[in-house]
C-alpha cells in the first residue's frame, strides 16, 4: 500500500511540477489574450494523490479525501442549442477513488417545458478507531478501519408550461444510503491497567472504549404531482404526493473482545478459596469464580423500519390590496409505518473445559410492530405593509395528529449452571416470554407568528420575530406486559402538553461607508410535560429548557482596500427536570455556556493580489451536576460481624461526573496574486486546536475530552496554456495531531492535486 501511495505522489508530484514549468515556459505565448475565459462548455480532468505516513483512516475521516488518491473526470458541462426553441444541457463527474460521480440532462423548449434526469454519488468517509486509555495506553480499532458510506440519489422531473395553462410538474426521487460508519456507543474492556474492584472499592476498572460500527441499509423514495395556476393577483398551487422508505440499519457492538482467558491453560501458581489455580497476572480475577469473569460478549442489534405516506399540499398567494397579501396553506399526511427489530447477543465465557459459549439469544427478539398516524395542518398568513418602512405579517398555524401504534415481542428469561474445576460444562437454559406494547395519542398544537421590520430612520433597519407554539394532547397506552399472564397490563392515561416559544429581535445600523453594526437578541424556550390521570393519578414528568443569547456583528473598512469583520456570539442554556413527585421535586439537571468570538481580514491592496485571515476562539462546556456532585462519604458498618469495618470507601464523585468541554480554536490564512496576465499563485494555511482532554480523570472514569492539533499548507498555481487549455496544480502539506487517541491517529504528508480544463 505504501509503496503504491509513493508512486502515486511521484507521478502527482512530476506533473504538478511539468505544470509549475509550463506555466514559465508558455507565459509569454499567452500574455496576447485574457487570462481565464469561461467556458460555455468544458471538461475538466483532475487528480490527487497522498502519502500519508501514519493513520490513513484518521487523514480520510478529517480531510473528507481518500488516502490512495484518486482521478477522473472532475467537472463535465455541455451547453448546446439544438433549436431556436430547444436547449440541452449535460453535467457529469465521474472520480474514481472519492466515488463520486454524476449524471445529469437537461432538455427544455419555449413555451412548452422541461425534462430534467439525473444520478448522483459520493462517499463519505469514517474511522473505525474506538478509544484510548492513558493508563494501560491501549487504543482500539476494527480490523479493517477504513470505513465509509456512499449516498446515491437517482431523480426524473418533468415540467409541462404550455401558454395559458397550468404549470404541471411530475418528480420522482430515489435516494440511497450503504455502507458502515463508526458509532459512539462502545463497548466495554478491562484492559485498563486499573485494579479490578474489591470490596469496599467501588470503582470499576472496565471503561467503554472498545469500536463498534453500523452497517447501513436505506431506501427513500417519493412522488410529487403538482399544479400552479395564476389567475390575475391569485396564484395557487397543489401537491399530491407519496414517499416510502425502507431502513434495515445494524449496529454491532463487542463488549471484552478477545478478554475471556480460560483460567486452566495459564500457567498455575495460586490457590483461591474458590478451589481455582490461577497465575499471579490473573490474580485480581481469580478472586472470583470463573463463570463471574469479564464474558466477551457480542451484541448485534437490527433496526428496520419501512414508512408509507400519502398527502397533498394545497397552497394560496393573493393580494388583496396594494398593501395586504394573504397567503393560505393545508397539508393532510397519512403515514404507515413498520418496525422490526431484534438483538441477539452471543456471550462466552471461561470454564474448566475451556472457553465455551454458554449463552446465545436476545434480551428482546422478534419485535414487530407498526403505527398509523393521520396529520392535518393548516396555515394563514397576512403581509401587510403599514408605510413605506413598515411592514407587519402576521401568521397562525394549527396541527392535529392523531397516532395508533402496537408492537409485540419476546424477552428471553435465562438461568446459567456454572461448571466446576473438575470439569463439568457450563449449561444454560431459557424461555421466551411474550410482551406486547399499544399506545393510542391525539395531539393539537397552535402557533401564532409575529413579524415586524421597521426601516424609517436614516440608515437603521429594526426587526423583531415572536412565535409561540402550545400543544395539548392525550395519551392511551399498555407497554411491556405479558398477554398471557393476567391482568393484561395496566392502562395509563396521560395528559400531555407542550409549549415552544422563539423571540428574536435584531437592528442593522450603517453608521458610515465606514462602519456597519448588527446586533440581534433572541431567547428560545421548550417546556414539555405528562401528567397522569385515570388509574396513574400522579405520574408526572416535567422538562423544561431554555436558551439566551446575543449576536453582534461589526464591519469595518479602514479604507478602500481593507474590511475588518467582527463576530461575537454568547448563549447561555439552562434545563430543569422534575420527575416522580413528590419524591423528586424539580431541580437543575444541566447548564450550558457557549461564547464565540472570530475575525476576518480581507486586504485587497491592488487589482493583482487579495489577502483573507481568519481566527475563531469558542468556549463552550455544559455541565449537569458537576462540582454539585462532591465526596460520597465512606460507610461503616454500625452493627453485625462486619460493625466497624468499611464496607464502602469514600470517593470523589466529581472525578466520574464531568463537565463537557469543546474550547477550540481555529484559524486560516489565504492569499493570491497574478503572476502575469496568464498565470495565478494561490497560497493557503489552515490551523485547528482543541486542548480539551484530561488524562487525570482516567483512574475515575473514561476521559472523553478532545485533545487534537490540525495544520495544513497549500500552495497552488493556476496558468491558461491557451484560449481552450487551462491548467492548475497544488501543493499540500497536512498533519495531525491527536492525544486523545493516545497518538495512534497522528498522520502526516504531502498531498499532490492536478488539474486540466478544456473548452469545449
Amino acid at each position: 500500500m505504501n509503496e503504491k501511495l509513493s508512486q502515486s505522489f511521484r507521478l502527482a508530484g512530476s506533473l504538478a511540477g511539468a505544470l509549475f514549468v509550463l506555466a514559465g515556459v508558455q507565459t509569454r505565448a499567452a500574455d496576447k489574450g485574457d487570462a481565464f475565459p469561461n467556458f460555455d462548455s468544458y471538461v475538466k480532468i483532475s487528480g490527487q494523490a497522498a502519502s500519508i505516513t501514519g493513520n490513513d483512516a484518521s487523514f480520510q475521516s478529517r480531510t473528507k479525501q481518500p488516502s490512495d488518491g484518486g482521478v477522473g473526470i472532475e467537472d463535465l458541462h455541455i451547453s448546446k442549442d439544438l433549436s431556436k426553441a430547444t436547449t440541452m444541457v449535460i453535467d457529469g463527474k465521474a472520480l474514481a477513488g472519492t466515488e463520486d460521480y454524476l449524471a445529469k440532462l437537461n432538455l427544455a423548449k419555449n413555451e412548452v417545458g422541461s425534462v430534467d434526469v439525473g444520478f448522483k454519488r459520493f462517499r463519505t468517509f469514517y474511522d473505525g478507531a474506538g478509544g484510548f486509555f492513558p493508563v494501560s495506553k491501549q487504543w482500539s480499532a476494527l480490523a479493517n478501519e477504513d470505513l465509509h458510506v456512499d449516498r446515491a440519489k437517482f431523480w426524473a422531473e418533468a415540467t409541462l408550461t404550455l401558454p395559458n395553462a397550468p404549470v404541471l410538474t411530475l418528480r420522482y426521487t430515489n435516494e440511497l444510503r450503504s455502507g458502515r460508519k463508526d458509532s459512539t456507543i462502545w463497548g466495554d474492556s478491562d484492559l485498563t491497567g486499573l485494579p479490578f474492584a474489591v470490596a469496599p472499592n467501588p470503582v470499576s476498572a472496565v471503561r467503554k472504549f472498545m469500536p463498534s460500527y453500523i452497517n447501513l441499509g436505506e431506501r427513500h423514495e417519493r412522488i410529487e404531482a403538482v399544479a400552479k395556476q395564476t389567475v390575475g393577483k391569485t396564484t395557487v398551487e397543489l401537491t399530491l404526493f407519496g414517499d416510502q422508505t425502507k431502513n434495515l440499519d445494524t449496529r454491532v457492538v463487542n463488549k471484552f473482545p478477545g478478554e475471556v482467558i480460560p483460567w486452566s491453560v495459564l500457567p498455575l501458581s495460586t490457590t483461591v478459596a474458590t478451589g481455582q489455580v490461577v497465575s499471579p497476572q490473573n490474580a485480581a480475577k481469580a478472586a472470583l469464580p470463573y463463570n463471574n469473569w469479564n464474558n466477551q460478549v457480542l451484541q448485534t442489534q437490527s433496526d428496520g423500519i419501512n414508512t408509507k405516506t400519502s398527502g397533498f399540499t394545497a397552497n394560496l398567494d393573493t393580494a388583496l390590496t396594494d398593501k395586504l397579501t394573504l397567503h393560505f396553506g393545508a397539508n393532510y399526511e397519512l403515514i404507515h409505518s413498520a418496525v422490526t427489530d431484534d438483538r441477539p447477543l452471543i456471550t462466552q465465557t471461561a470454564t474448566s473445559t475451556g472457553i465455551v459459549q454458554v449463552y446465545t439469544a436476545s434480551n428482546y427478539t422478534g419485535l414487530t410492530g407498526g403505527s398509523r398516524v393521520k396529520d392535518y395542518t393548516g396555515n394563514v398568513s397576512l403581509d401587510y405593509k403599514a408605510t413605506k418602512n413598515l411592514t407587519v405579517k402576521v401568521a397562525f398555524r394549527a396541527q392535529d395528529e392523531f397516532v395508533r401504534g402496537d408492537s409485540s415481542f419476546s424477552t428471553i428469561a435465562a438461568t446459567v449452571a456454572p461448571g466446576s474445576p473438575t470439569g463439568t460444562p457450563a449449561t444454560v437454559t431459557g424461555a421466551p416470554s411474550p410482551r406486547v406494547d399499544l399506545s393510542r395519542i391525539h395531539e393539537n398544537s397552535k402557533t401564532p407568528v409575529i413579524d415586524v421590520r421597521y426601516t424609517g430612520i436614516k440608515n437603521l433597519a429594526l426587526y423583531a420575530t415572536a412565535s409561540k407554539r402550545s400543544l395539548d394532547g392525550v395519551e392511551k397506552y399498555q407497554t411491556n406486559y405479558n398477554p398471557a399472564t393476567p391482568p393484561n397490563g395496566l392502562t395509563a392515561l396521560n395528559d400531555l402538553g407542550e409549549k415552544h416559544g422563539d423571540y428574536k429581535v435584531g437592528a442593522n445600523w450603517r453608521q458610515s461607508s465606514y462602519l456597519s453594526l448588527r446586533a440581534e437578541l433572541y431567547s428560545k424556550g421548550h417546556k414539555d410535560d405528562s401528567v397522569g390521570f385515570g388509574n396513574r393519578i400522579g405520574d408526572y414528568y416535567l422538562l423544561d429548557s431554555k436558551d439566551t443569547g446575543y449576536r453582534l456583528t461589526a464591519i469595518a473598512k479602514p479604507d478602500a482596500t481593507v474590511t475588518l469583520t467582527t463576530r461575537f456570539v454568547s448563549q447561555r442554556t439552562k434545563m430543569q427536570v422534575t420527575g416522580y413527585l413528590p419524591t423528586t421535586p424539580t431541580y437543575d439537571s444541566l447548564s450550558g455556556k457557549n461564547y464565540m468570538i472570530g475575525e476576518t481580514v480581507d486586504w485587497t491592496p491592488n487589482s493583482a493580489c487579495y489577502v483573507q485571515a481568519n481566527i475563531n476562539a469558542v468556549y463552550n462546556v455544559i455541565d449537569t451536576i458537576y462540582p454539585r456532585a462532591g465526596v460520597t462519604p465512606a460507610v461503616v458498618a454500625t452493627t453485625g460481624a462486619s460493625a466497624g469495618l468499611t464496607t464502602a470507601i469514600a470517593w470523589n464523585d466529581n472525578g466520574v461526573l464531568q463537565n463537557s468541554n469543546n474550547n477550540y480554536v481555529s484559524g486560516s490564512v489565504l492569499t493570491g496574486f497574478v503572476v502575469d496576465k496568464a498565470t495565478d499563485l494561490q497560497v493557503q494555511a489552515n490551523y485547528y486546536k482543541a486542548g480539551n482532554g484530561n488524562a487525570v480523570l482516567a483512574p475515575l472514569t473514561m476521559p472523553y475530552g478532545v485533545a487534537v492539533r490540525d495544520v495544513s499548507l497549500t500552495v497552488g498555481v493556476k496558468h491558461k496554456f491557451s484560449d481552450r487549455w487551462v491548467g492548475n496544480a497544488k501543493l499540500g502539506y497536512f498533519e495531525s495531531k491527536n492525544d486523545t487517541m493516545g497518538g495512534f491517529a497522528n498522520y502526516h504528508g504531502p498531498v499532490a492535486y492536478m488539474s486540466v480544463d478544456y473548452g469545449l
